[in-house]
């Protein structure tokens, strides 16, 4: 399947939809390289935007697109693509409780495309309310089908929604809420087999206004991921973005308008745009702006994998913005990343029976006769080296990896990592020898934690410290760090001792080997 075929399809929801809603959103330019479909809709939505007045009421810009015309060469792309100069519509329908009701129409399309592909979407309504002094707008809007098909894949959206509530304030800055989906989205191979399924695509948006600040909230989310006979379930992605300047958004939103209304952008409008870059750095050190990843996560056969984190600029606000290597070493970034140790070794199950399913020789039927076996190999080895060379730790059967940057330094689990020097090469990665021993989990059972602890949802840690030997034997059990309650720590201990072990391996060769197991519980946790 073409790689371009995904993003067209995207890219159209994604310019039609803005179009629809604030004609104020839509900065790519119509080129020659993209579809008719796109290049007319870009120059359509392009045009409706100039035409509207800035901080004019939307209700006196909505009269204007009642029967508003395209200029002639609009008009020849949107005839071509569409079949009509026309292919929207916009219609005032009264008063609804206090508000002025808009209806906006896409008409359905069925279009061949250059590449020989077909594209087609059903009608695109949207209903829009408008407040009296025409600040204030709530809109709802269904897109019950997308897709595009050529020789090698189709590709389909299915039960589009959208809604949400905005608002024009200080600047000319629009605020407020945006939420929608697709209910599923299917890619289905034609000249190789490929059948990948989505359901329950979703996001959000919010764009919060403060005294002297903006925060914009986004999150993006796919209730099940299937594909090759796994499914890959909540895969989500949240983030922020805190304490932006408003005056700086402000004076990009107007240097980027202006931008955009040029055919293509010249050096000079670049250079142009430095002090205003500087100005908004100066801003964010200022006002401390950060991006806030508070989780991208996914689960697999149940078992989950998550990341989080936080990036920021250090500094003063009249710190030099205009060398980007010292800007580099202000940059505040730290990352954890969590992933369960069955995780590893679901993935490296999947990979082994793919494997097998595909191979035909008699080391892939061996694999296939016991995939459980290579899996174990495959994710050991995994774990070994993440842990051998300090990469992640383990926590109560999580691999853990915190990453950190600061003063241009990057940092994992504590280990300084050595970037390459600029216009070098990264150095060559040192060959581990040494992978750690590692507790086999369903060899034993560690208690429940105590009632009061999980009646109060209170935090707990302890630590043991233990030697295993080169026959995976568990001996010189101790307790390194106790908790507050000693007769939970002395059933871990009694627990504990009962647990079997894959030894350390050093060159290929077992080897004894000391370490420590923590185990924390987090408010909220069930139990170990």
């Amino acid at each position: 399947m073409k790689p371009a075929l995904m993003r067209r399809v995207l890219a159209a929801t994604l310019v039609v939809i803005p179009a629809v809603i604030s004609f104020a959103h839509a900065d790519d330019k119509p080129t020659r390289q993209q579809p008719l479909v796109l290049r007319a809709m870009t120059a359509a939505s392009h045009e409706m935007q100039a035409a509207m007045e800035d901080g004019a009421s939307l209700n006196k810009n909505f009269e204007k697109l009642i029967n508003f015309q395209h200029s002639p060469d609009t008009v020849k792309l949107l005839v071509e693509a569409f079949g009509t100069d026309r292919p929207w519509s916009m219609e005032k329908r009264g008063i609804e409780q206090g508000k002025t009701a808009w209806h906006w129409r896409l008409n359905p399309l069925h279009q061949g495309t250059a590449d020989g592909g077909t594209l087609v979407w059903s009608e695109l309504p949207v209903d829009l309310w408008v407040d009296k002094p025409g600040k204030a707008v709530d809109f709802r809007g269904a897109w019950p089908s997308l897709s595009y098909e050529d020789k090698d894949a189709r590709i389909s959206l299915h039960d589009g929604t959208l809604s949400g509530t905005q608002y024009r304030g200080a600047g000319n800055i629009w605020y407020g809420s945006m939420q929608g989906g697709f209910g599923s989205m299917q890619v289905e191979g034609k000249a190789k087999p490929l059948a990948l399924s989505m359901r329950e695509l979703s996001f959000s948006g919010k764009m919060e206004e403060r005294p002297s600040t903006v925060q914009m909230t986004q999150s993006f989310g796919i209730k099940a991921i299937e594909f090759a006979g796994e499914r890959v379930d909540d895969f989500t992605v949240a983030m922020r973005f805190v304490n932006i300047e408003k005056a700086a958004l402000v004076a990009m939103q107007a240097t980027q308008k202006k931008l955009s209304a040029k055919q293509a952008a010249s050096r000079d409008d670049l250079s142009a745009m430095m002090p205003m870059f500087k100005s908004f750095l100066r801003g964010a050190t200022r006002h401390k702006t950060a991006l806030v990843i508070d989780e991208m996560s996914f689960a697999f056969h149940g078992h989950k994998a998550m990341l989080s984190g936080r990036v920021g600029i250090d500094g003063t606000a009249g710190a030099n913005t205009g060398d980007m290597a010292a800007l580099s070493k202000r940059i505040n970034a730290r990352f954890e990343i969590k992933v369960l140790v069955a995780l590893v070794r679901e993935v490296a199950l999947a990979a082994a029976r793919q494997q097998a399913s595909r191979a035909d020789n008699a080391q892939a039927k061996a694999v296939l006769a016991a995939p459980e076996a290579s899996a174990q190999n495959v994710s050991d080895a995994i774990i070994g080296k993440l842990l051998g060379n300090g990469y992640a730790r383990l926590e109560n059967d999580m691999l853990v990896s915190t990453i950190e940057f600061r003063g241009g330094v990057l940092r994992v689990n504590g280990k300084k990592i050595d970037l390459p020097a600029p216009g070098k090469g990264p150095a060559p990665a040192k060959a581990a020898n040494f992978m750690q021993a590692r507790r086999i989990s369903d060899s034993c059972t560690l208690p429940e934690y105590p009632q009061d602890v999980v009646e109060k949802d209170a935090a707990l840690t302890l630590t043991l410290q233990f030697v295993v030997n080169p026959a995976g034997q568990l001996r010189d059990l101790k307790l390194a760090e106790a908790s507050s309650h000693p007769e939970y720590d002395t059933a871990v201990l009694a627990a504990f001792a009962g647990c079997r072990f894959i030894p350390a391996l050093r060159d290929g060769k077992p080897v004894e080997h000391t370490l420590t197991h923590t185990l924390s519980r987090e408010p909220g946790s069930a139990r170990p």
